[in-house]
This record gives C-alpha cells, sequence and structure tokens, in this order.
C-alpha cells in the first residue's frame, strides 16, 4: 500500500497532534494531577492519625465506661466528705464535736487554742491547738473519734506526748487538730454548678 501526499500530511498532522495531545496529557498530570495526589496522600495520612488519635480516645472512654461503678462509689465518697466540709469558720459546731469527742474520752486539764486560718485555695484549714493530760488508752480513743468522725472532717496534723515523771499514768500531751472550709467563692462556683 502506497501513502499519497496527502495521506503523509494527514498521518504527519495526526501524529503531531497525538504528540502534543501525549505532552498535554503528560503536563496535565505532572502539574495539576500529581500535586492534587501528593495533598489527598497529605490528607489521607491527616486523617488516618485523627482516626488512630480517636480510636485510642474511644478506647479510653470504654475504659472508663467499665469502671462506671468504680467512679459513682468515689463521687458518692467525695459527696459524703464534702457534706461533712463545715460551711462557715464559725467553730460552735467545732468546739460541740470536740466537746463531745472528750466526754467520750477521759482527758484532763484541758486548754483549746484556735490558731489562725491557713488559706489552700478551695478552702481554709483552721487549726486548733489541744493541751491536755491523758492516759495512752483514752489519747487513742480520742484521736480515732476526731478523725473518723461522721458530722465534720478533722484530721490530726501533729502530736507530741510527753512522760510526766510525777504522774506516769497520766502524760502531758499536744495536738494540733485541723478542720477545713470553703471559701466563699468555691461555695459560689458549687451552688452555680448545681444548678
Amino acid at each position: 500500500m502506497t501513502f499519497t501526499d496527502a495521506d503523509k500530511r494527514v498521518l504527519q498532522t495526526a501524529l503531531v497532534a497525538g504528540v502534543v495531545a501525549l505532552l498535554g496529557l503528560f503536563y496535565y498530570v505532572w502539574a495539576i494531577v500529581n500535586p492534587e495526589i501528593k495533598q489527598l496522600k497529605s490528607a489521607v495520612m491527616t486523617e488516618e492519625a485523627d482516626i488512630k488519635v480517636r480510636e485510642a480516645e474511644l478506647a479510653e472512654l470504654k475504659r472508663w465506661e467499665g469502671r462506671a461503678g468504680e467512679i459513682a462509689m468515689i463521687v458518692k465518697e467525695l459527696n459524703q466528705k464534702v457534706q461533712r466540709v463545715p460551711k462557715t469558720s464559725d467553730p460552735s459546731e467545732f468546739l460541740r464535736i470536740l466537746q463531745e469527742c472528750i466526754r467520750r474520752t477521759n482527758l484532763s486539764d484541758l486548754k483549746i487554742v484556735r490558731l489562725k486560718n491557713v488559706p489552700m485555695g478551695a478552702y481554709e484549714e483552721i487549726p486548733y491547738t489541744i493541751t491536755c493530760r491523758a492516759r495512752y488508752h483514752d489519747l487513742g480513743q480520742f484521736l480515732t473519734l476526731v478523725e473518723q468522725n461522721p458530722q465534720q472532717v478533722m484530721r490530726v496534723k501533729t502530736l507530741d506526748v510527753r512522760n510526766d515523771l510525777k504522774r506516769p499514768s497520766r502524760h502531758n500531751v499536744i495536738v494540733q487538730l485541723a478542720t477545713f472550709v470553703f471559701v466563699e467563692s468555691a461555695l459560689q462556683d458549687k451552688e452555680v454548678a448545681a444548678q
């Protein structure tokens, strides 16, 4: 088969058009498609990393959900303790409870001194120094009654016991106790949160 000049020109034109189309396609892929592919790959990697983070968060939430009963018990205990924290720094309730603890034990030569409040953020510590004489058993019972008191949170900060050679069965005792009160702004924040 022989090609005429017209066939050759058509073939050359088609060949040039094909090469131009191929170069255009190559340029399109290189200039437009490749950056878009890179951008999409980057977006996919970001999404995969985000999915891993979300899966880890979901696993953590499922672990916490599995501990719902334990968390509820802790919240209940905290609420009970918060109920035992006095609402004001008025010493009357503390002194009433302390008097009851003393009545149930056999402490003598009693002196109670209120010390300066110690700010501790959302609450203040209200310290007291108690000077008395007591037997070991009575002192232990008194400290137990104070620290395990169901009406008010109190704790023993310091304890100093010294023997008295003149009366070996009764010891000189200095106990520093503390109770706590919420700061007014913390109480207001708690009331707002409850509403």
